[in-house]
């Protein structure tokens, strides 16, 4: 059984305590023993300075008076195998502390959780059910920052050490809020509750709601009949796996072509396409959707644009945005990142 972290650093101070018990030791034994030889005639300061260059191996010359008299070698002898003992336990106790698996986990997670303070507009994923390491690589494939908050034991999400830049960790329950403010729910753009166990991600859905009341919440339920208890909890979004899967089988039956199409944009990655959305700011109410689309070129293809409750499918580029307009495009994440920051 693998020890708690509690544990190995219990050990580890441990370790240092008696090393310096052990190094202290020494130093007064050998100050004593060679004031003591000296007869009073040397100070504590040569003493102490034979005792180093002794336990050290250094090898200066001896600056004790009667060093050279037999009792005083033998009292050097068995000084150096005291240093050597000491010596070898401190090196033990390093390897112990660059090696154990324990230990470098933690400062791992520590180290993560600091780099996690500065970030913003990422999403979180709460749990590691059999849907979040596709949640997580759609995420990456679009460009978009996120961190998997889930037990120790779900190592399936853990991003590589080339993936840290985009893709986090924060080990405990997705429904603890403590660990959901260190992943920064407070700053993401969206809550993922994607826990194989309906139950975990009703409350993981009532917790990030009572954290962040307006973050928006995504969440996967694994039984129809929940999906009512989900949005009651918070969740603004619920995916059934089962109605899903029921909607892309009736799809390759009757229009395998359209599902071909869509496979292989989600899957190319070069150039990787999405449907995306964007919302323009206020400010460009009034404009043009051709102004808008001139900015990105042929990297973008405009399919509708939503106003309140009503949609434009295929709107004329003459059309005039309005404050609130949600623009549908198909387009790569660099020509949409452009956009969002023209005009989102």
């Amino acid at each position: 059984m693998t020890e708690s972290f509690a544990t190995v650093l219990r050990r580890l101070r441990r370790r240092v305590a008696i090393l310096v018990v052990l190094a202290a030791g020494v130093l007064i034994y050998g100050a004593v023993g060679y004031r003591g030889l000296s007869g009073g005639r040397s100070s504590w300061v040569d003493c102490l300075y034979m005792t180093v260059i002794t336990i050290t191996t250094i090898g200066f010359s001896e600056v004790v008076a009667g060093a050279e008299a037999p009792a005083a070698r033998l009292f050097t002898v068995t000084l150096a195998f005291l240093g050597v003992g000491v010596f070898t336990y401190a090196m033990s106790s390093i390897t112990f502390f660059i090696t154990d698996a324990e230990l470098r986990a933690h400062w791992r997670k520590r180290r993560m959780e600091q780099a996690l303070r500065d970030w913003k507009d990422h999403y979180i994923i709460g749990g590691g059910g059999p849907i979040a390491p596709q949640i997580a690589a759609e995420l990456r494939a679009t460009g978009r920052r996120y961190v998997v908050v889930a037990p120790p034991t779900d190592t399936a999400l853990r991003p590589s050490s080339a993936e840290a830049d985009v893709a986090g960790t924060v080990e405990g329950d997705p429904s603890d809020e403590e660990r959901l403010r260190v992943a920064g729910i407070e700053r993401a753009a969206g809550f993922f509750a994607a826990a194989g166990d309906d139950t975990l991600n009703i409350v993981a859905c009532l917790t990030a709601r009572q954290a962040r009341p307006d973050v928006r919440i995504v969440a996967a339920v694994s039984d129809p009949r929940n999906a009512a208890k989900m949005r009651r909890a918070g969740a603004d979004a619920v995916v059934d796996a089962t109605t899903i899967g029921a909607l892309r089988m009736a799809s390759e039956m009757v229009r395998p072509a359209v599902v071909s199409f869509l496979d292989t944009m989600l899957r190319g990655r070069d150039p990787v396409l999405r449907v995306e959305e964007l919302t323009p700011s206020a400010r460009h109410a009034g404009s043009p959707l051709g102004t808008l689309m001139e900015q990105v070129g042929t990297d973008a293809v405009l399919l509708a644009v939503r106003h309140g409750g009503e949609w434009v499918f295929n709107p004329p580029r003459d059309r005039a945005l309005a404050a609130g307009d949600t623009l549908i495009l198909m387009t790569t994440p660099d020509a949409l990142h452009r956009l969002t920051e023209s005009f989102g």
